[in-house]
């Protein structure tokens, strides 16, 4: 367990001095912009082609591929059937909630925690990088959803849905850089050492500055909810909470289970599911105007929460002999 709790003290170590530096104005008030962009434009697309390019798809591979998106989708309907009251109520709020609960932290706060977890295996980078991208799953039907609700109300046109997704898809710079480096290595084709050297080196940035980035948005999501935090329902952000720390991590582990994983990939599928919510919930929440403050409140609380549960969800592996 000293692992453990060395890698979550890590985590949110630099998290916290991520934090600091925004509360004390030591950067610039743009500058967890700047981090957020280069993570997700440079550094984890970098890391993300690196790994893709040595992974090897076998029969496990696959299995972790499917059972992953499925114990997501089934997660993402079984929510939205919840918090929809049976598919009485449709409403982007509806479906915030819904993403809020199922949506985790994958890419920033979960590759980070798996890499310190555990150092220097390949298979379990390999899972935490396949999870974090088969997690856009849930968060495309989301994205569609909120897309065809907000036409609904405005009187707009869904018929370029499908266009506008496929854009969203091939404009990722995750799911670019993956396709591209699965490609390359599956071709055989040996690539230059310069351009492994240039992928690795920025790729090695991505965890500390996804994290110190994180710490600065969490920071000013405190700021911007601390005068409104009579403005959302507590009940319905502990259901949220509840089903995002708790029940998803559960869920997925008899998922994956069945699916016939087991080893390092079942026990990152857990860790992964067991990530708080990612921020990228409240900025669609901002985005279409649904809940904005409570999916603030949802990332932080889970985020704030995961310091506990995280612990609890290693224990019971680690009772499973799965670390």
């Amino acid at each position: 367990m000293s692992s453990i709790f060395s890698a979550l003290l890590t985590v949110f170590g630099i998290m916290f001095l991520g934090l600091i530096a925004e509360r004390r104005r030591i950067l610039a008030p743009t500058m967890a912009l700047c981090l957020n962009q280069f993570v997700y434009w440079v550094s984890l697309p970098a890391l993300l082609f690196t790994q893709m390019c040595s992974i090897h798809m076998n029969e496990e591979a696959a299995t972790f591929m499917w059972a992953t998106l499925a114990s997501s989708m089934i997660c993402y309907l079984a929510a939205y059937l919840f918090f929809s009251k049976l598919w009485r109520v449709h409403r982007p709020e509806t479906t915030i909630r819904t993403l809020g609960a199922v949506f985790p932290n994958a890419a920033f706060f979960g590759l980070p925690f798996i890499f310190m977890v555990f150092p220097d295996n390949e298979a379990a980078a390999t899972a935490g990088m396949l999870g974090a991208l088969l997690y856009s799953a849930p968060f495309l039907t989301a994205d569609a959803t909120l897309d065809i609700l907000s036409s609904a109300e405005g009187g707009g046109s869904r018929r370029n849905l499908g266009k506008r997704l496929f854009g969203e898809l091939a404009h990722n710079p995750m799911i670019v850089s993956a396709v591209v480096g699965a490609c390359a290595g599956f071709s055989g084709v040996p690539l230059p050492k310069a351009l492994l050297s240039i992928t690795q080196m920025l790729g090695s940035t991505a965890a500390p500055c996804a994290l110190f980035g994180m710490g600065m948005v969490l920071s000013a999501q405190l700021s911007g909810t601390s005068g409104t935090r009579g403005s959302f329902n507590r009940k319905d952000l502990a259901v949220v909470c509840a089903a995002k720390l708790l029940i998803q991590p559960l869920f997925t582990f008899f998922v994956m289970l069945a699916a016939g994983c087991s080893g390092v990939a079942l026990a990152v599928a857990v860790v992964t599911a067991a990530m708080p919510t990612g921020t990228i919930v409240y900025i669609v929440g901002e985005r279409y105007q649904a809940y904005p403050t409570e999916a603030s409140m949802t990332v932080i609380v889970t985020t704030l929460l995961s310091l506990a549960s995280l612990p609890l969800v290693m224990l019971a592996l680690g009772w499973a002999g799965l670390v």
